[in-house]
């Protein structure tokens, strides 16, 4: 028996546009008919999930940057960690590169040195504001307590600067390919396989009650938790290969759940 929905946002239940279409909505809805808890999962800032939790007028448990930050539908705070400062430093010095755009990260709001047309672009994609740190070296450990640092760039340049700071702060992060050209360093442990599981223990169920789904490679640790995992049809074929399912839409998923559901499929 299914108990949690786990979804990941970008290109999973958000469409191009960063909605929410609607079959999926009612999809979401026959979910809380049967009385099975939602989760939404992603890289993206807390107010983010927040909006589009409002957008489709409901309150979902809420994992965000990945997993540095894990809420409650009723907005109890159950785990959050930032870097500690010195590493974030080191991290941004190392990953300011000419060729590269990084973007830090709290639980509210990203941060940029400088407003491009790149970043305008980039901002296009999000649902609140990038905001300006001119002096975001020397605000990183006074004023700003990143949570997640994004780099942005093309993918051959991402995995070799992945290995590199993977080898440099092998007990202090872990990284992620979150989407094409874009790169994710954590805290060391965060993930949203390890998220789940910090719900999972507040909701008193077990992982095999737990059904997940996403597109990119940052969604594996919670694949890797439940053999109740979807991946989309539109991720890369390494994520593919770790979910025991494939599917065209989080709705797809959602009709294979409430089918397991049902009490002839219920041992």
């Amino acid at each position: 028996m299914i108990k949690l929905f786990v979804s990941d946002l970008d290109g999973t239940l958000l469409n191009e546009s960063k909605a929410v279409e609607q079959h999926n909505i009612d999809a979401l809805k026959q979910l809380r008919e049967q009385s099975i808890d939602i989760c939404l999962a992603s890289g993206r800032m807390d107010n983010e999930i927040l909006k589009i939790a409002n957008d489709v007028e409901d309150s979902f448990h809420r994992i965000s940057q990945n997993g540095a930050y894990v809420m409650t539908n009723e907005n109890h705070s159950l785990h959050e960690k930032v870097f500690e400062h010195e590493v974030a430093s080191k991290l941004y010095s190392l990953t300011r590169l000419p060729d590269k755009l990084t973007i830090v990260c709290s639980n509210h709001t990203n941060f940029v040195e400088e407003k491009t047309e790149i970043v305008e672009q980039i901002e296009k994609l999000m649902f609140f504001p990038i905001e300006v740190e001119a002096a975001m070296q020397t605000e990183i450990g006074v004023s700003l307590a990143p949570s997640k640092i994004t780099v942005l760039g093309e993918d051959a340049g991402l995995l070799t600067l992945q290995r590199e700071l993977a080898e440099a702060f092998p007990n202090e992060i872990d990284t992620y390919i979150s989407a094409p050209k874009c790169l994710d360093i954590m805290p060391k442990s965060i993930s949203k396989g390890n998220a789940i599981q910090l719900l999972i223990e507040h909701l008193q169920i077990k992982p095999k009650e737990v059904a997940c789904i996403g597109d990119s490679f940052n969604d594996i640790p919670m694949f890797k938790l439940t053999p109740n995992s979807f991946a989309m049809s539109t991720a890369p074929e390494a994520v593919k290969k770790e979910a025991a399912h494939v599917v065209d839409s989080v709705s797809e998923a959602i009709q294979i759940v409430l089918k397991q559901n049902e009490p002839s499929h219920v041992s």
